[in-house]
């Protein structure tokens, strides 16, 4: 399916397994499943996925160099505070994962690494460790991707490595079902924003007040 058919069914499944009860877990909720829900396109080299992974790759690079350098010239204590705060360094170490995971994902054959279990189960672990409140939106957003892809004619290698893919071959990613499924999932994800547990509380106190 299209990109902007992954980034409204992602936030749509997000919100329903999250089901955040305050607006920052709401707002975190949005971006965490949109992220899910589109991450995985990122070994499509036309995708705005692949395009944006070069970019922050490379300020990622930049920083984690910047701050060796720092401390190798400096020693601004960097790597002392990272050791007393376990917290921070699994933290710090589990974004150097998900953006080597995704930097090795980027440059597979598009629907192979990305858009397996084994993906799923790599980044999910990454994002516990930096975000566990949200890990829930993040997986529902990926499983939803990896779910509507299988029903197109080109096999998603659910597996990987094992096997040669697995395909509904019930559509095409660009006709009829994707609109619909893009659609249903924008209007999901509007319904499920504005009855949100944390929308209905505050429209009822600015009610009562």
């Amino acid at each position: 399916m299209l990109g902007k058919t992954h980034f409204a069914v992602g936030i749509a499944v997000g919100l329903i397994v999250g089901q955040p009860k305050t607006i920052p877990a709401l707002l975190a909720g949005i971006g965490v499943s949109a992220l899910g829900g589109v991450l995985p396109d990122i070994d499509s080299g036309t995708s705005t996925a692949h395009k944006d992974a070069d970019r922050i790759m490379a300020v990622s690079a930049a920083a984690a160099g910047s701050a060796a350098v720092a401390e190798a010239v400096f020693h601004v204590g960097i790597y002392s505070r990272l050791l007393q705060n376990g917290t921070i360094a699994r933290a710090v170490l589990a974004v150097l994962l998900f953006l080597l995971v995704c930097f090795f994902g980027k440059e597979q054959p598009h629907r192979s690494f990305m858009h397996s279990l084994l993906a799923l189960l790599f980044l999910t672990a990454c994002v516990s460790q930096i975000f566990p409140d949200a890990v829930q939106y993040f997986a529902a957003g990926f499983l939803s991707h990896l779910v509507i892809d299988l029903l197109n004619r080109r096999r998603v290698h659910l597996f990987y490595p094992l096997g040669r893919g697995v395909c509904l071959n019930l559509c095409s990613s660009r006709g009829l079902v994707n609109r619909i499924l893009f659609l249903s999932g924008g209007l999901a994800s509007i319904l499920l924003v504005l009855t949100a547990l944390p929308i209905r509380e505050t429209l009822s106190a600015l009610l009562a007040g």
